[in-house]
């Protein structure tokens, strides 16, 4: 093997190297962003879970707030015909 022919070999091989060594440095970073995007994934979920739970809590307290409105319309509609009955001086009901 000549001088030449072994100075090329070298060379091919270095490369080589490089390339390896830039192949493990991209795969390192694919693992480091895999590890971020599951952390973030996982923080979504909990959010998620989270958001879900508070909007069956609001879910609950609008339907408890409606139920009280229905029941002060309802009083407040006896209280209204009690009211024209006494200005008219009617008795209810007629």
């Amino acid at each position: 093997m000549s001088d030449q022919e072994l100075h090329l070999l070298e060379e091919k091989v270095d490369s080589l190297l490089r390339y390896c060594e830039q192949l493990v440095s991209e795969r390192d970073d694919f693992r480091r962003q895999t590890q971020e995007q599951a952390s973030q994934l996982k923080e979504l979920e909990n959010k998620l879970v989270r958001f879900e739970e508070e909007r069956e809590n609001v879910r609950l307290r609008v339907s408890d707030l409606l139920g009280k409105i229905d029941q002060v319309d309802t009083f407040s509609k006896g209280t209204e015909d009690t009211d024209i009955a006494r200005q008219t001086a009617m008795p209810l009901g007629v």
